[in-house]
């Protein structure tokens, strides 16, 4: 068979089709959820969209690779020829057939993003089932503010002919935008432009990571958002969490008796100082016997919602009361839920638990760093809160998605995986000069490396479809295409 085939450089084919991030995303993370959820938002007949898959496969390369610095970056380095192992990813082996960036926008735009929710809760089950991934019986809620994408200050952006006489409400380039804020830092401002992600965050081997995010005005407190938070963790299949680790800005007695008593989550907080502590309770909100004796946290019964106590044998050794006290002293959480939960104030229990707090930050630093690429000046580079909660929440998708696959590097793929991945990449090698009319074979990934998987490594830009009528196919199979005559 005699096919003409569009050749590059030589110094191009050491590089095609050996990208091992790829390579494992395909093989150990299943995205099939999301044609089950969009497909059905297109109509039948006419010309075929895009395929789904094929956007969000973009936007993963979008979020991962730090050479990419926007969406019309992206579509550049995707019609670039040495490129083909990104496109063969994507299910566009052709370059002629890569997307625009504009087909993006109108991607995020008519997906919804409770159906992006459905997609990230998909991907967090999928976690969940890793062994020893995600330990989500603790988890932390805090939030960050995200700079909107604006310029100057507000104006008057309407239609008016005369904009100086009108009532029309003066806005910034993004209307959704408004002023908030932040902690004061050094060389930063204390009020800020934009939005506040507020974030459910997990541990995990590498450090926390986090789950998945609400986006907010500025002005909506953290108080209304700890509950809808929560109600979200029950929608995620195998997710189970028994404590909420969270700051001061979440402290409130009904919400946290309402988490326990309607989602069986226990919050755990500090006190203010300006916070009402109970008579039996020492200043940091310990409870004490009639002798001013510190008590000891002895459980919590669910059932009833009491936290129990009793006396240390130290102190009681010596105690005038003794014969007289019964040593175990019980408080209803239903009267006090800041004091008595299951997770009493100044007890080792919580401080255990509020170290996990001070790492949640360090989940929030990770992403602001690894967002540089994308986010000029730490601004979002979309506009208008529907649209820059979705593209947060494919950002959660897909860090999550790349510390999967590198959990399953270390526990589950021999330690040599990427190894043996670049020594296949050295073992072709090529004649000088190549022939322009080459006869062209297809070997499978098992004919070449046994049982680790390669996407296409070298063929033609147009031959692919002799063999495959559905892109697909080849980015799931990893149909290896070399050339007879100029392969040793």
């Amino acid at each position: 068979m005699d096919l003409q085939l569009e050749l590059l450089p030589y110094h191009y084919y050491s590089t095609l089709g050996f990208d091992a991030e790829l390579i494992d995303y395909i093989d150990h993370v299943d995205d099939s959820i999301v044609l089950e959820k969009i497909a059905p938002l297109y109509k039948n007949g006419g010309r075929p969209p895009v395929d789904p898959r094929t956007c969000f496969r973009m936007h993963y390369l979008y979020f991962t690779r730090p050479e990419i610095s926007s969406f019309r970056e992206l579509e550049r380095q995707l019609k670039e020829p040495k490129n083909q192992a990104w496109r063969n990813f994507i299910g566009v082996p052709s370059i002629e057939k890569v997307p625009v960036h504009s087909s993006l926008s109108h991607f995020r735009t008519k997906v919804s993003a409770e159906l992006f929710y459905a997609i990230l809760f998909d991907l967090i089950a999928q976690a969940l089932k890793l062994k020893d991934f995600l330990q989500p019986m603790l988890t932390g809620i805090d939030s960050r503010p995200v700079w909107a994408n604006v310029n100057g200050y507000k104006h008057k952006r309407c239609d008016c002919p005369d904009r100086s006489r009108c009532d029309c409400e003066k806005t910034y380039t993004d209307p959704d935008a408004t002023c908030g804020v932040q902690r004061t830092k050094a060389n930063q401002n204390k009020f800020f432009i934009g939005y506040r992600k507020h974030s459910i965050v997990c541990p995990s081997p590498k450090g926390p990571i986090v789950l998945f995010s609400i986006l907010l005005p500025n002005d909506t407190t953290d108080v209304k958002v700890m509950l809808p938070l929560i109600d979200m963790m029950k929608k995620i299949e195998g997710l189970k969490v028994d404590y909420v680790v969270a700051d001061l800005g979440y402290l409130d007695a009904k919400d946290q008796k309402e988490a326990l008593l309607s989602h069986d989550v226990a919050v755990v907080t500090g006190i203010k100082k300006n916070t009402v502590i109970p008579e039996h309770c020492s200043p940091k909100g310990k409870p004490g016997c009639e002798q001013g004796h510190a008590l000891v946290f002895d459980g919590f019964d669910r059932d009833t919602h009491t936290a129990w106590f009793r006396g240390d044998p130290v102190l009681c050794a010596a105690c005038p009361l003794q014969g007289l006290c019964d040593k175990q002293f019980g408080y209803s959480f239903k009267e006090n839920p800041l004091f008595h939960g299951p997770v009493p104030q100044d007890s080792m229990l919580q401080e255990q638990i509020m170290k996990f707090r001070k790492q949640v930050e360090l989940a929030f630093a990770q992403e602001s760093n690894q967002l540089t690429s994308v986010m000029k000046h730490k601004k979002v580079p979309v506009r208008e809160i529907k649209r820059v909660e979705k593209w947060f929440i494919l950002r959660d998708a897909f860090r999550l998605v790349g510390r999967m696959i590198q959990h399953i590097r270390a526990t589950v793929l021999p330690q040599d995986h990427v190894v043996n991945i670049k020594k296949n990449e050295g073992q072709i090698s090529f004649h000088e000069p190549l022939s322009p009319i080459c006869q062209v074979r297809v070997i499978t990934k098992r004919n070449v490396t046994g049982n680790h998987s390669l996407p296409l490594a070298y063929g033609g830009l147009n031959i692919l479809e002799q063999f495959c009528s559905n892109p697909w196919d080849i980015a799931q199979k990893h149909l290896f295409i070399v050339c007879r005559c100029c392969v040793v």
